[in-house]
Parts: structure tokens; sequence; C-alpha cells
């Protein structure tokens, strides 16, 4: 059985920055994204299901999110309030980086 989405996703490569309540800012690369979230890689420890965060897309604002689910590096996000169809095509025409060459996901773009 297939997954049932309210919004399609895409496919981007977009510096973020994220934190949890207690942590310190950390660098992230979303590579998936939608109105109601996005699927984030966060190299080494990572954030535990359920943990609320706060997440920067290539320095638009503040959206409060929290943890879907994890699987080793990839972490699945949903936001507290959806995007604004004009912000999620912002960040997919004019932010979004080039993708990289064989697949691998580098942020080379300061989150802010």
């Amino acid at each position: 059985m297939g997954e049932k989405r309210r919004d399609p996703r895409h496919a981007v490569v977009v510096g973020a920055c994220i934190r949890n309540g207690t942590g310190a800012p950390r660098t992230v690369a979303v590579t998936d994204l939608s109105r109601r979230g996005c699927q984030i890689s966060v190299p080494g420890s990572g954030f535990g299901i359920d943990t609320f965060v706060t997440i920067t897309v290539a320095g638009l604002g503040f959206l409060d999110a929290r943890v879907k689910w994890r699987k080793a590096d990839l972490h699945g996000i949903c936001f507290e309030e959806p995007l604004h169809p004009a912000v999620l095509d912002h960040i997919r025409h004019v932010l979004c980086l080039p993708p990289p060459p064989g697949g691998e996901v580098a942020v080379t773009q300061q989150a802010r």
C-alpha cells in the first residue's frame, strides 16, 4: 500500500539550521520538502522521535516542528504550521542548491 500525503514532496538541497530547546544550533541539509514538513540529514548524533525542534530553512525565519521519524542520519520533520505556498516555491526555485555529483548531500550554503 502506498503512502497517502496531503501535499506533494519536492526533492531539494537547502542549508538549514536546527536546534532543540537544550542544544546548540546545528547546520543540516534539507533533502525533501513539502508544505507540512521536510526530511533532513543530521550527521552524527541526531534527535529522538517526537523531539520539539526549531528549524530555519535558508535563513527564512523560524519554524516550530517535531521529529516524526528517524532512520540513521535521516530525520522526518513535521512543521507545526504549513509553509505558505509562496515560501515553498521560493525555497524550491530560488534557494535550492544544484544537486551534488554522485547523490551525496553536502551543505555548502550556510544556514542562518
